[in-house]
Protein backbone atom coordinates (compact mmCIF):
# COMPACT_ATOMS: atom_id res chain seq x y z
CA UNK A 1 0.00 0.00 0.00
CA UNK A 2 0.79 3.45 -1.12
CA UNK A 3 0.42 6.67 0.92
CA UNK A 4 -0.46 10.28 -0.74
CA UNK A 5 -0.33 13.75 0.74
CA UNK A 6 -2.31 14.97 -2.71
CA UNK A 7 -4.92 15.73 -0.26
CA UNK A 8 -3.29 17.80 2.47
CA UNK A 9 -2.06 20.29 0.00
CA UNK A 10 -5.00 21.16 -2.52
CA UNK A 11 -6.70 21.83 1.06
CA UNK A 12 -4.00 24.12 1.95
CA UNK A 13 -3.72 25.76 -1.41
CA UNK A 14 -7.71 26.65 -1.63
CA UNK A 15 -7.30 28.12 2.07
CA UNK A 16 -4.28 30.17 0.65
CA UNK A 17 -6.54 31.33 -2.27
CA UNK A 18 -9.19 32.24 -0.37
CA UNK A 19 -6.82 34.26 2.32
CA UNK A 20 -4.91 35.76 -0.67
CA UNK A 21 -8.74 37.01 -2.46
CA UNK A 22 -10.08 38.55 0.84
CA UNK A 23 -6.89 40.10 1.47
CA UNK A 24 -7.23 41.72 -1.94
CA UNK A 25 -10.66 42.50 -1.55
CA UNK A 26 -10.36 44.54 1.32
CA UNK A 27 -7.57 46.64 0.53
CA UNK A 28 -9.28 47.54 -3.31
CA UNK A 29 -12.31 48.55 -1.19
CA UNK A 30 -10.71 50.99 0.54
CA UNK A 31 -9.42 52.70 -2.13
CA UNK A 32 -12.41 52.13 -4.06
CA UNK A 33 -14.83 53.17 -1.92
CA UNK A 34 -12.50 55.76 -0.06
CA UNK A 35 -12.66 54.64 3.30
CA UNK A 36 -9.36 56.35 3.91
CA UNK A 37 -10.41 60.21 3.38
CA UNK A 38 -12.93 60.13 6.08
CA UNK A 39 -10.52 58.43 8.71
CA UNK A 40 -8.28 60.75 8.43
CA UNK A 41 -10.60 64.00 8.22
CA UNK A 42 -10.41 64.39 12.47
CA UNK A 43 -12.89 66.93 14.04
CA UNK A 44 -10.84 69.74 15.43
CA UNK A 45 -10.71 69.69 18.97
CA UNK A 46 -12.28 72.93 20.28
CA UNK A 47 -11.62 72.53 24.57
CA UNK A 48 -14.18 75.31 25.11
CA UNK A 49 -16.51 78.14 23.83
CA UNK A 50 -18.88 80.36 25.74
CA UNK A 51 -21.79 81.82 24.64
CA UNK A 52 -24.10 84.30 25.95
CA UNK A 53 -27.38 85.52 24.57
CA UNK A 54 -28.26 89.36 25.22
CA UNK A 55 -31.14 91.41 25.27
CA UNK A 56 -28.58 95.11 25.07
CA UNK A 57 -32.37 97.38 25.23
CA UNK A 58 -35.79 95.84 26.45
CA UNK A 59 -37.41 98.84 24.51
CA UNK A 60 -35.16 98.36 21.36
CA UNK A 61 -36.95 96.64 18.70
CA UNK A 62 -33.54 95.14 17.20
CA UNK A 63 -31.27 94.17 20.03
CA UNK A 64 -30.92 90.35 20.72
CA UNK A 65 -27.61 89.17 20.10
CA UNK A 66 -26.07 85.83 19.65
CA UNK A 67 -22.19 85.72 20.84
CA UNK A 68 -19.97 82.32 20.99
CA UNK A 69 -16.50 83.04 22.32
CA UNK A 70 -13.59 80.33 20.98
CA UNK A 71 -12.12 80.19 24.46
CA UNK A 72 -8.86 77.40 23.65
CA UNK A 73 -8.41 74.33 21.31
CA UNK A 74 -7.68 74.12 17.34
CA UNK A 75 -8.51 76.78 15.44
CA UNK A 76 -11.18 75.89 12.90
CA UNK A 77 -11.61 77.57 9.23
CA UNK A 78 -14.86 79.46 9.16
CA UNK A 79 -15.93 78.68 5.94
CA UNK A 80 -16.32 74.35 6.96
CA UNK A 81 -18.85 75.79 10.26
CA UNK A 82 -22.21 75.39 9.94
CA UNK A 83 -24.39 77.48 12.95
CA UNK A 84 -27.63 75.82 13.65
CA UNK A 85 -29.60 78.20 15.46
CA UNK A 86 -33.50 76.86 16.48
CA UNK A 87 -36.04 78.63 18.77
CA UNK A 88 -38.89 77.10 21.03
CA UNK A 89 -41.88 78.55 22.88
CA UNK A 90 -44.12 75.59 24.59
CA UNK A 91 -47.06 77.99 23.83
CA UNK A 92 -47.09 78.75 20.37
CA UNK A 93 -47.84 76.96 17.13
CA UNK A 94 -45.92 79.22 15.02
CA UNK A 95 -42.54 77.31 16.86
CA UNK A 96 -40.58 76.08 16.43
CA UNK A 97 -38.39 78.04 14.04
CA UNK A 98 -34.61 77.12 12.74
CA UNK A 99 -32.14 78.73 10.71
CA UNK A 100 -29.40 77.30 9.66
CA UNK A 101 -26.17 79.68 8.90
CA UNK A 102 -23.06 78.01 5.82
CA UNK A 103 -20.73 79.28 3.92
CA UNK A 104 -19.41 82.22 6.36
CA UNK A 105 -17.95 84.35 6.73
CA UNK A 106 -20.58 85.67 4.18
CA UNK A 107 -23.33 83.11 4.42
CA UNK A 108 -25.72 81.70 2.01
CA UNK A 109 -29.10 80.60 4.09
CA UNK A 110 -30.67 82.26 7.07
CA UNK A 111 -33.82 80.27 7.32
CA UNK A 112 -36.81 82.13 7.70
CA UNK A 113 -35.28 85.15 8.66
CA UNK A 114 -34.71 84.20 11.69
CA UNK A 115 -31.21 85.50 11.78
CA UNK A 116 -31.13 89.19 10.51
CA UNK A 117 -29.06 88.80 7.81
CA UNK A 118 -27.62 92.39 8.31
CA UNK A 119 -26.11 91.68 11.55
CA UNK A 120 -23.77 88.72 11.36
CA UNK A 121 -20.43 89.37 12.48
CA UNK A 122 -18.10 87.12 11.60
CA UNK A 123 -15.16 88.75 10.25
CA UNK A 124 -12.38 86.97 10.21
CA UNK A 125 -11.24 83.68 7.76
CA UNK A 126 -10.45 80.99 10.93
CA UNK A 127 -12.30 81.35 14.12
CA UNK A 128 -9.84 80.66 17.12
CA UNK A 129 -9.56 81.24 20.70
CA UNK A 130 -10.66 85.14 21.50
CA UNK A 131 -12.19 85.39 18.63
CA UNK A 132 -16.28 85.60 19.14
CA UNK A 133 -19.14 85.08 16.45
CA UNK A 134 -22.28 87.53 17.02
CA UNK A 135 -25.32 87.42 14.89
CA UNK A 136 -28.67 89.21 15.61
CA UNK A 137 -31.80 87.26 16.30
CA UNK A 138 -35.21 89.23 14.67
CA UNK A 139 -37.81 89.95 17.14
CA UNK A 140 -40.40 89.98 14.30
CA UNK A 141 -39.70 86.05 14.01
CA UNK A 142 -38.75 85.30 17.65
CA UNK A 143 -39.16 87.59 20.96
CA UNK A 144 -37.50 87.26 24.08
CA UNK A 145 -38.65 90.40 25.81
CA UNK A 146 -41.08 90.78 28.77
CA UNK A 147 -43.55 92.57 26.68
CA UNK A 148 -44.92 95.82 28.62
CA UNK A 149 -48.09 94.29 29.73
CA UNK A 150 -45.65 92.09 31.39
CA UNK A 151 -47.11 88.53 29.93
CA UNK A 152 -43.77 86.91 29.48
CA UNK A 153 -41.33 86.62 26.24
CA UNK A 154 -42.72 85.12 22.97
CA UNK A 155 -39.92 82.55 22.38
CA UNK A 156 -38.51 80.73 25.94
CA UNK A 157 -35.68 78.67 24.39
CA UNK A 158 -32.37 79.55 22.37
CA UNK A 159 -30.72 76.93 21.26
CA UNK A 160 -27.20 77.27 19.03
CA UNK A 161 -25.20 74.17 17.80
CA UNK A 162 -21.67 74.90 15.54
CA UNK A 163 -20.69 72.14 13.59
CA UNK A 164 -17.48 70.85 11.78
CA UNK A 165 -18.96 70.06 8.49
CA UNK A 166 -16.18 67.80 7.32
CA UNK A 167 -16.50 66.18 9.76
CA UNK A 168 -20.10 66.38 10.61
CA UNK A 169 -19.20 66.87 14.21
CA UNK A 170 -20.41 69.32 17.21
CA UNK A 171 -18.31 71.65 18.11
CA UNK A 172 -19.81 73.87 20.60
CA UNK A 173 -23.48 73.59 22.07
CA UNK A 174 -25.63 75.98 23.58
CA UNK A 175 -29.01 76.59 25.24
CA UNK A 176 -30.40 80.02 26.60
CA UNK A 177 -33.64 80.55 28.08
CA UNK A 178 -33.68 84.16 28.60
Amino acid sequence: MTTTDKGVSSVISVILMVAIVVILAATSSVFILDFDERITEPAPNIADTTGEFVIEDPDVFANQFVRITHRGGDSVAVGTIEIIVRVDTSDDDDFPKKARLTGLPDPDERGDNLVDSNRINVGFETWAAGRTVEFRINTSEADFRVDKNNTGPEADTLEVIIVHRPSNAIISEHAFTP
